[in-house]
C-alpha cells in the first residue's frame, strides 16, 4: 500500500471508533460518512509523506483487517423484525446503469424502482420518487446530531486530520443528509414490502444508507461493481449483504482485504450484456457520421482525466499517420468541465482524426475499431468483450493498479513506445491475431459470465427464495 492509503485506513478507522455511538434510528452516521470526500487536497498531500503516520495515534491496519472491522461495526445495528409478505426488490436507479433489456427482466409486480426523478412506471417497472419520500424536515434532529458530534471533535482541534475546517464543514452538512435520507428510507420501507434491494455503489449516501437498512432489517442487499477495480478508496469496504463483481480478479481481491468468500460473488455486470444482445448501428451509418472511410484502419483511444501528457503522446504519435484513422473518445468528467482543449487542437490534424463527446453511442463505435487504447478505463474490458484489439497504458507514478497486468506486453508504459505498437499492429494480421488472443485470454480469466443478468437473478432466487424475473 503507498503511505497515504496506508494513513487513509488508519484515519478512515480512527473516526468510525470515534462516532461509533452517534446512530440515528440504530443507523451509526460514520458508516455513512463516504471518508475520502472529507480529506481536503491538502490533507490529502501531507497523507503521502511517511512522516504523517506519526502524527496519528491509532496503529496502521493490515490489509486483512480492513473488512473484518466494518463488519464488526455493521454487527452492532440493532435488529429489527421485518418480513412482510410478497416482499419486492428494490432497485435504486442512480449509479446502477442498468439498460432498458436489464429492467424488462424484473417482474413489475415485484419489483419497485427508486429514482430522483417523477414517473409512473421505468419500462414498466413502478417507480418510487424520493421527492415523495421527503417529509416535513426534522430540524430538531439536525441542530441535535451537529451538537453531539461538534462535542466528539472538540477534544480533536490539533488533529491532523479531524481538526480541519474543510473536514468540519464537511461532515456538518453531511449529518443534516444523513438524518434526512434516514428518515426517508424509514418511510419507503413503511410504504412498500421490500425483501431485497440492488445498488450500483455504496458511494453515495442513498445507497449506503440502503444497504445499513437491510442490514438491521436482516435483509438481501447486493451491490454491483460500478467500473475496473483501481484503487480502495471507491470499493471498500463492502456494506451490503453481498458483493457482485466482474471475476476472479477482484473476488481474490475483496478475500485478501479481509472479506469471507461468501461476501462475494462473481457476478459481471447486466451492463454489459448489451455487448451480445444489442444490435450497434450500421457501419455505413457510423462511418458517414464520422466522414471516415471503411477500408481504412480505425483506432479509438478513450481518454480519463488528469492523464493529459500520456494521452497526449498517444493521440499525437497517431495523428501523424494520415492513413490511420483516429477517434478521441474523452471521458463523461472531462466532457462536463470542457477539459478538452488538447483533444481540440489534436483534432486540427486533420480529417482523418475526430474528437467525439456523446454523439456516437460506444457501443455504436467499438463493433468498427481495429484498436482501443486507454489507461485505468472500464472501456479496456468493453473492448475485449468486442473481441478487440487492446493496448493499456501502465501508470508511471502514483499507486499501482495490476487490474489489466496480465495483458503482458499489451500493458505498456511509454505512451510513444505504445501508439507505435498500436501501429504495427495495424498492418500486421498475425500481430493483430495475437492481441485479439491475448484480450480473449483476458475474458477468460476476469469477465467469465456473458449473461450477467441471469446470475443476478439466480443470486437472487438463492439469496430470497423468491423469483424475481419477469
Amino acid at each position: 500500500m503507498s503511505h497515504y492509503i496506508h494513513h487513509y485506513w488508519q484515519v478512515y478507522f480512527e473516526y468510525v471508533n470515534l462516532m461509533k455511538d452517534l446512530s440515528y434510528k440504530q443507523i451509526p452516521l460514520g458508516l455513512i460518512s463516504n471518508f475520502y470526500q472529507y480529506i481536503s487536497p491538502e490533507v490529502r498531500e501531507r497523507m503521502e509523506d511517511e512522516a504523517f503516520g506519526q502524527e496519528l495515534t491509532t496503529a496502521c491496519p493490515l490489509p486483512e483487517e480492513i473488512q473484518p472491522f466494518f463488519d464488526q461495526h455493521k454487527q452492532q445495528i440493532k435488529r429489527i423484525a421485518y418480513r412482510p409478505a410478497n416482499g419486492k426488490v428494490l432497485l435504486h436507479f442512480e449509479h446502477l446503469r442498468f439498460t432498458e433489456q436489464n429492467y424488462t427482466r424484473f417482474h413489475p409486480n415485484q419489483t419497485v424502482v427508486l429514482a430522483r426523478w417523477k414517473k409512473a412506471d421505468y419500462f414498466g417497472l413502478p417507480v418510487i420518487s424520493k421527492p415523495e419520500l421527503a417529509g416535513e424536515v426534522n430540524k430538531e434532529a439536525h441542530a441535535e446530531y451537529i451538537e453531539k458530534a461538534n462535542a466528539l471533535l472538540k477534544p480533536y482541534a490539533h488533529h491532523p486530520v479531524f481538526g480541519n475546517v474543510f473536514f468540519r464543514e464537511k461532515l456538518r452538512k453531511d449529518i443534516v443528509q444523513f438524518i434526512d435520507v434516514i428518515d426517508q428510507i424509514e418511510m419507503l420501507f413503511q410504504m412498500q414490502p421490500i425483501a431485497a434491494v440492488i445498488v450500483g455503489t455504496t458511494e453515495d449516501v442513498y445507497s449506503r444508507v440502503l444497504a445499513l437498512q437491510t442490514v438491521k432489517r436482516q435483509l438481501t442487499s447486493i451491490c454491483l461493481q460500478h467500473g475496473a477495480l483501481m484503487g480502495d478508496e471507491a470499493f471498500l469496504p463492502i456494506f451490503t449483504t453481498c458483493h457482485g463483481v466482474f471475476g476472479k480478479y477482484e473476488k481474490d481481491w475483496y478475500v485478501d482485504k479481509g472479506c469471507q468468500p461468501e461476501q462475494v460473488e462473481i457476478t459481471g455486470h447486466p451492463r454489459f450484456d448489451l455487448v451480445k444482445e444489442r444490435t450497434p448501428l450500421q457501419q455505413d451509418l457510423i462511418f458517414r457520421k464520422l466522414n471516415f472511410s471503411p477500408a481504412k484502419k480505425t483506432v479509438l483511444v478513450a481518454t480519463q482525466p488528469f492523464s493529459e501528457a500520456f494521452y497526449g503522446d498517444v493521440l499525437k504519435t497517431i495523428a501523424k499517420r494520415k492513413d490511420i484513422q483516429l477517434i478521441m473518445k474523452p471521458h463523461p468528467w472531462e466532457i462536463a468541465r470542457n477539459r478538452l482543449n488538447e483533444y481540440v487542437s489534436i483534432e486540427r490534424a486533420g480529417n482523418h482524426v475526430k474528437l467525439i463527446k456523446k454523439e456516437i453511442d460506444l457501443y455504436d463505435l467499438l463493433p468498427y475499431v481495429d484498436i482501443v487504447i486507454t489507461l485505468t478505463s472500464t472501456v479496456g474490458l468493453e473492448a475485449m468483450l468486442f473481441e478487440k484489439s487492446v493496448l493499456i497504458g501502465k501508470m508511471t507514478e502514483g499507486r499501482r493498479y495490476p487490474y489489466y497486468e496480465s495483458l503482458g506486453s499489451y500493458h505498456m508504459e511509454n505512451p510513444v513506445e505504445l501508439a507505435e505498437k498500436a501501429i504495427r499492429i495495424l498492418s500486421d494480421e498475425q500481430e493483430m491475431k495475437l492481441a485479439k488472443q491475448q484480450g480473449a485470454q483476458f475474458i477468460k480469466q476476469h469477465y467469465p459470465h456473458a449473461r450477467s443478468i441471469d446470475v443476478l437473478l439466480s443470486l437472487l432466487k438463492t439469496k430470497t427464495g423468491v423469483d424475481f424475473q419477469r
